[in-house]
Parts: structure tokens; C-alpha cells; sequence
């Protein structure tokens, strides 16, 4: 059981020697942040209202849905009905 925990503290001072944690300058960082230029979370949703396709891209979806159930139905149907 010692030599376990020894094992695992060496594994642990080795990693720790290995992985040293790194602090980016200020300036790095703000050039980072220009770069991404996340968009705020209003700007997305008045985005996605403005759609009106939005109605479409719905309607279409649930049309498919339904008439992969109905295919679903009809197959399921026709092979019980052909084992009486």
C-alpha cells in the first residue's frame, strides 16, 4: 500500500514540475479578446426573431417528423398483418 502511494506522489511531483501553470501578458489577453469578439446574447436573439424563416425552418421539421412516423406506422402495419 506504501509503495502505491509513493508511486503516485513521485507521478504527482513529476507532472507538477511538468505542467507549470503559464500567466499571458495584459497585452496577449486584450488582442485575444479583439480577436473572438463574442457577440452579446441580445444581439443573438433579435437576430434569430428578425427570421421569418425561423417559421419555415420549424414547420419543415415537423412536417418530416410526422411523416416519419407515418411511414413508421404504415411499415409496421403492413408486417404485423402478413404474420396472420
Amino acid at each position: 500500500m506504501t509503495t502505491k502511494t509513493t508511486d503516485m506522489n513521485l507521478f504527482e511531483a513529476r507532472l507538477e514540475q511538468a505542467m507549470r501553470p503559464v500567466h499571458p501578458s495584459s497585452g496577449f489577453v486584450t488582442t485575444m479578446r479583439k480577436r473572438i469578439n463574442f457577440k452579446a446574447p441580445v444581439e443573438v436573439a433579435e437576430r434569430i426573431s428578425d427570421q421569418p424563416s425561423l417559421l419555415l425552418i420549424l414547420g419543415g421539421v415537423l412536417s418530416v417528423s410526422l411523416l416519419i412516423i407515418t411511414a413508421a406506422r404504415a411499415i409496421f402495419y403492413l408486417t404485423n398483418r402478413a404474420k396472420f
